[in-house]
């Protein structure tokens, strides 16, 4: 009786992890596109669409009195200062694949790399 169990435990196991590996690769898939833009956005609202292939540093107004800067440098965009108390949105690091985000809540600002469209 404990085998049978012990044999369905471990079955569920391995369809929990072929399923969230099939996912994650399917993710990984569909966001192959390359990456062309940084799309800001703040409090739901696109405020800047910035080509990824032109170094610039942008100072971003987020939400009430807040600021980002946003550095692009190398294909690579990241946060270097912000006006949060957190600050957290600038250890997120860089990005550079289609769907990855740095996202700073307390200025509602989310910058995401997008990639050509089909």
């Amino acid at each position: 009786m404990k085998d049978k169990r012990a044999l369905r435990d471990l079955l569920l196991v391995v369809c929990i992890v072929t399923a969230a590996g099939g996912l994650y690769l399917g993710n990984l898939i569909k966001n192959k596109k390359p990456a062309v833009m940084v799309e800001v956005s703040v409090d739901g609202k696109v405020v800047e669409e910035l080509d990824l292939n032109k170094d610039g540093e942008f100072v971003i107004k987020g939400y009430g009195s807040g600021t980002n800067t946003l550095i692009i440098e190398d294909g690579q965009a990241y946060i270097s200062d912000a006006t949060c108390p957190d600050r957290i949105c600038i250890y997120q690091g860089k990005i550079s694949s289609s769907g990855e985000m740095i996202i700073c809540l307390p200025n509602l600002m989310i910058a995401k790399i997008v990639g050509e469209e089909d």
